[in-house]
């Protein structure tokens, strides 16, 4: 039995979707942690303002702008990561379809050669009957 290297690739193309999948789905995972730690930022700033006494609140205030500053860079390269994730997907999941259409294209060919052959050999029948 002849092996066929579309199949392998398709068997590849497969493994490569599924693994871009599993990809995007730790960056959307590391994505929304970013988007918490940078609402919980917010909140705590926002929560602070109007308590304490103004020099605690003032060595606070310092690292409650460290931190929300951090979640924001953090967010940015979750969204950033997240992004690619998805390009990368998108990029796998065309070539799963252009080796389909390929792979469509080739065995209508060959249902098309099957054809042509069976009318030759009726034809060639007929020819020989007369």
């Amino acid at each position: 039995m002849q092996r066929d290297p579309l199949a392998a690739l398709a068997r590849l193309r497969r493994l490569e979707t599924d693994m871009a999948r599993r990809a995007l789905a730790e960056a959307e995972a590391r994505l929304l942690a970013a988007e918490a730690r940078a609402s919980a930022a917010d909140s705590a700033l926002s929560a602070e303002a109007g308590e304490g006494m103004p020099a605690e609140y003032g060595a606070w205030l310092r690292r409650g702008l460290a931190e929300r500053d951090r979640a924001a860079r953090s967010l940015g390269f979750a969204e950033g990561g997240a992004a690619q994730a998805r390009a990368v997907l998108a990029g796998h999941r065309a070539a799963e379809r252009a080796l389909a259409n390929l792979r469509e294209s080739r065995a209508e060919a060959e249902r098309r050669a099957a054809a042509r052959r069976a009318q030759a050999l009726l034809d060639e029948a007929a020819i020989l009957r007369r």
